[in-house]
């Protein structure tokens, strides 16, 4: 799986021991579909068991065991302002 961290994301996650979860996050519709969404979160789990571990150079990425991606890289970037800023993640045919 390719990963790729854009600059500011980068930076955002120096201050963060250098790394990201990226896990799958149940999501309920309102007609009760229910969807995995990704989500990046900065630092290492709490537990490690169930995620494997990955360098996108020199950022820790821990990947939720259950998580594919398509041929298309990840994309982890950064939104938001000042003290409201978090992680997303952009990709093509992201799986739980």
């Amino acid at each position: 799986m390719k990963i790729r961290i854009e600059p500011a994301a980068r930076a955002y996650l120096a201050g963060h021991d250098n790394a990201v979860t990226l896990r799958g996050s149940r999501r309920h519709g309102c007609c009760g579909g229910t969807a995995f969404v990704p989500v990046a979160e900065p630092g290492p789990p709490a537990d490690l068991s169930g995620y494997r571990t990955v360098d996108a150079n020199g950022i820790t990425v821990h990947l939720e065991m259950e998580m594919t991606a398509g041929p298309a890289p990840l994309v982890i970037g950064l939104d938001g302002l000042w003290r409201w800023r978090r992680l997303r993640v952009d990709g093509t045919a992201i799986r739980m």
